[in-house]
């Protein structure tokens, strides 16, 4: 049995003076919004609503959130700071970079202790895999965030290039199954992806399984996508199974938009779940919006600010 459809509604955009700390601010003062991007009422704890919190030393070296919709106690964190500071990596990464915001996830979790302590929320720490590049590389001046009841999109842009890098949170996998082994106790797959530290996306991320959101890279530094393994802190690699190449052109005959479910594997090709909510769609710049008579659709996380390149749409 399918669960329940997710609501995602935008945030908002959060535009800072690029930097590793003022980004986390940034995700932070999106975390803690009072109304959406629409103007409508946001309450942390409710609804769509995620809480979210940050660590301050000296300056803001991590930020994590947790969903209102939560049986296993689920936190989520991006952290990083301008130092090559020693914390917990998850293979196939390595430590040793400065300025790259690193994601994890955590269950049955605790009270917050540090980013850099191997169990950040006390026990049942993920470990980090890295979501951007390198601020002195890539001179990310935004934050874009959209959220739903079990999940989160985070989104690092550039104005002047318009390239991104994106990481999702959640239960955004549906496995569609029951059965001992295929899902947590609440039915539920849960994940992490990040875009990693050697390249941000590219405008053709969908042709390709090792690059972008919901993907995975055997390789060091590269895009890294999760799940915690049934009743686990183990993680297992997930990918987007198969490739697209959805174009401009993708579109119904009658001149409809295309909203094509897509699902996940591991390693081995054993099937994992479809994403919940989350639809490949034709070419868009990404943080629009599309509607229909003015009710909404869904919202746009693409590969560009600045031209059409493959996305995803996520439906309210």
């Amino acid at each position: 049995m399918a669960l329940p459809a997710l609501s995602w509604k935008f945030v908002g955009t959060q535009s800072f003076v690029s930097g590793i700390a003022n980004s986390h601010d940034a995700v932070y003062t999106l975390g803690t919004a009072v109304t959406y991007a629409d103007g409508t009422a946001r309450t942390p704890g409710s609804g769509s609503a995620w809480t979210w919190a940050r660590e301050v030393s000296g300056s803001t070296v991590a930020v994590y959130g947790n969903p209102p919709t939560n049986a296993l106690t689920m936190r989520y964190i991006l952290a990083g700071d301008t130092s090559t500071t020693a914390y917990t990596f998850l293979t196939p990464d390595s430590a040793g970079t400065a300025n790259s915001v690193a994601c994890g996830m955590n269950r049955a979790s605790g009270a917050y202790t540090t980013w850099t302590n191997a169990q950040p929320f006390t026990s049942g720490f993920s470990g980090f895999w890295r979501g951007t590049r390198l601020f002195s590389v890539v001179a990310y001046d935004s934050v874009a965030m959209w959220e739903s009841q079990e999940g989160c999109v985070i989104q690092y842009g550039i104005a002047s290039t318009g390239v991104t890098s994106t990481v999702f949170f959640g239960a955004v996998i549906d496995p569609l199954n029951t059965a001992a082994g295929t899902c947590e106790s609440d039915g539920r797959l849960y994940v992490f992806s990040g875009c990693g530290s050697a390249s941000t996306v590219s405008s053709a991320f969908l042709n390709t399984t090792t690059d972008g959101p919901f993907s995975h890279n055997g390789s060091n530094q590269q895009a890294h996508c999760g799940i915690f393994s049934p009743g686990t802190t183990t993680v297992i690699p997930a990918t987007r199974f198969g490739t697209f190449q959805p174009s401009a052109t993708f579109i119904a005959l009658n001149g409809d938009i295309v909203r094509m479910p897509f699902s996940f594997v591991n390693s081995s090709n054993a099937f994992l779940g479809q994403a919940r909510s989350v639809y490949i769609v034709r070419d868009a710049q990404s943080r629009l919006k599309w509607d229909n008579a003015g009710t909404v659709i869904g919202y746009i996380v693409g590969s560009t600010l600045n031209s059409s390149g493959d996305c995803f749409l996520l439906t309210a």
